[in-house]
């Protein structure tokens, strides 16, 4: 199990029990790093995980030390709970992108071009528009940029369930790189697509990005060929694979539309705003 997720059920665990409220200050990295019996550095690049899913922010301390708090957030309370049990979950591929598509089409239906998460969107293609970047890395920013976008609708609770999601998005995303022809063409289109919505609700365009975002997130797997009825989620992250790679035959196109369920929805947004963190 990586090491944020065995962090993950530990809170999970200390909250429950009730050695833990929200709003806490956590061990240090290196106190943590002895509990969980691992290096400073990976307990570090756990936290940061945790972080950037919004269940902990991290402030400098004493000797170099990382101090780690627990969010106060009420919509954060679920948090530990969800990201734990999609971590141990297998659902189906096509659950998984209806649900994307549900809250991803109902937040940018709601967005606001003037909220904080703007920052961190911007700040977010900039990253992704380096060449450097490896497979894992680019998936890691690809899916932190959804995450943004969810926040720009200013309801913390749909944040929150979108952050939950987040490795079954990454998992999901990095199996289908082996599937699609090439994968520069591919990076440069999403690194497109990433562009135009982001200045859809720049422009206040919000059903112009609720549709772009959607046909986004629905022609991942139909470029790579996969049918996500026939698909399960992959039990993890695939490896760094090479630039250029050979497409497997074209599978049938599956029924799309999920995006009409977030009619369920109430009109209003909840008015709780998005965590805000300490850069790494």
């Amino acid at each position: 199990m990586a090491t944020h997720r065995q962090v993950l059920q530990w809170l999970e665990n200390e909250l429950f029990d009730g050695h833990l409220v929200l709003g806490q200050q956590l061990p240090s990295d290196r106190d943590l790093a002895a509990i969980h019996r691992v290096s400073r550095n990976t307990m570090r690049e756990a936290l940061k995980t945790l972080e950037a899913q919004g269940i902990v922010r991290l402030f400098d301390g004493p000797r170099k030390s990382i101090l780690p708090m627990l969010v106060r957030e009420p919509a954060a309370s679920a948090g530990p709970a969800l990201q734990l049990h999609m971590a141990t979950s297998d659902y189906p591929l096509r659950d998984i992108v209806q649900t994307r598509v549900l809250l991803e089409t109902w937040a940018l239906e709601r967005s606001d071009p003037e909220h904080p998460a703007m920052a961190e969107l911007r700040a977010l293609l900039e990253q992704m528009a380096r060449d450097d970047l490896s497979l894992k890395e680019f998936h890691h920013l690809e899916v932190s940029f959804h995450i943004a976008l969810c926040k720009t609708a200013g309801n913390s609770v749909v944040s929150a369930l979108m952050s939950s999601l987040r490795d079954s998005i990454y998992e999901y995303t990095m199996a289908l790189v082996g599937h699609v022809p090439l994968w520069s063409t591919t990076a440069d289109r999403l690194r497109a697509e990433h562009h135009a919505i982001y200045s859809a609700v720049a422009a206040g365009d919000r059903r112009l990005a609720s549709r772009l975002v959607a046909e986004h997130i629905e022609y991942q797997y139909r470029e790579a060929g996969v049918d996500p009825d026939q698909e399960q989620r992959t039990p993890g992250p695939a490896p760094d694979a090479p630039a250029e790679l050979n497409p497997p035959g074209a599978a049938a196109q599956p029924d799309t539309g999920p995006h009409e369920l977030a009619d369920a929805f109430e009109e209003e947004p909840g008015d709780g705003p998005a965590p805000v963190s300490r850069s790494a």
